[in-house]
Order: C-alpha cells, then sequence, then structure tokens
C-alpha cells in the first residue's frame, strides 16, 4: 500500500510519469480530444453550417446523454459501495458471533470435554 503525505498534496499533482493508469490512457485521451477538434472545426469553420441545422444541435443530445450516463454510474457506483459495506458489516458479525460462541462454550464445558472435542475434531471432519 502506497502511503501518501496529505500535507504535500501539491507536489502530487505534477508527478504524472508514476500514474500508471494516466500514463496508459494519455495518448488515447489525445487522440479522442484531436478527433473531436478536427469534427469541430469542420462543422463550424470549414462547411459553415446555419445555425437552424440538425448538425449544430447535435451537441445537445450528446451533453444529455452524458449527464444521464454519469448519473447513471454515479447511482452503480454508490449502489455497489452500499452493497460491499452491507456485507462487511455482515461479516464483521459473523466473525464477532462465532469468536463470543468460542469463549462460552470454552467456559459451558469443563477441560476434560475440552480436549476430548479437540482431539475428536479431525476424526469428524472425514478425509
Amino acid at each position: 500500500m502506497v502511503y501518501y503525505n496529505p500535507k504535500e498534496w501539491f507536489s502530487f499533482i505534477f508527478k504524472i510519469n508514476k500514474a500508471e493508469t494516466l500514463r496508459e490512457l494519455f495518448p488515447l485521451m489525445l487522440a479522442v480530444g484531436a478527433y473531436a477538434g478536427v469534427v469541430t472545426y469542420f462543422l463550424i469553420d470549414f462547411w459553415q453550417l446555419p445555425d437552424t441545422s440538425i448538425l449544430k444541435k447535435v451537441i445537445f443530445i450528446h451533453q444529455t446523454i452524458g449527464f444521464v450516463f454519469s448519473l447513471l454510474l454515479a447511482f452503480r457506483i454508490n449502489s455497489a459501495y452500499d452493497r460491499w459495506w452491507e456485507g462487511r458489516k455482515i461479516w464483521g458479525s459473523l466473525v464477532n458471533n462465532s469468536r463470543n460462541l468460542a469463549i462460552k462454550l470454552k467456559h459451558l464445558i469443563g477441560e476434560d470435554e475440552l480436549a476430548f472435542s479437540i482431539t475428536l475434531f479431525p476424526v469428524m471432519q472425514g478425509p
């Protein structure tokens, strides 16, 4: 695990060379940005479309779809985290209950029965 000093946050902004995900995705992000710039140049300057053209109004549809997808993604991530947290709470409860059961059984049965059950346990498991 990597530990960061929260007081030195400004220096981490410029350490892009150590960010593996950004290093992998940066050429693709540049290519998509260049493609979008070329398409925008052709639509606005080269073809000089009027404001009533349907091609100039497509951007509003893309913005709306992007906004809806971002909300959908945020809700999915939030629900996944809620499910993970619920599972973590249930697993912690199971561990605590089994520990309490072991402590109570240790005090409930005597030393002789405890030694007998420990020696009998591998036989009860089977092959």
